[in-house]
């Protein structure tokens, strides 16, 4: 079919995306779990430290 071709470039793109975002996914837990060890801060207190860390 003519449809073919296209469909399976949005697949492999679809097929990055996902794995790029599992990555990242790892990236943020694994420093997460940096941030906790160093500082000794409780988890539910880091996103909102982290945020007003880029924010300022």
């Amino acid at each position: 079919m003519i449809h073919q071709p296209a469909s399976s470039f949005y697949g492999a793109q679809t097929r990055e995306f996902i794995l790029e975002s599992e990555e990242l996914l790892k990236l943020h837990k694994s420093l997460t779990r940096v941030y906790v060890q160093r500082t000794g801060k409780p988890l539910w207190v880091v996103p909102k430290t982290r945020k007003e860390m880029f924010l300022c």
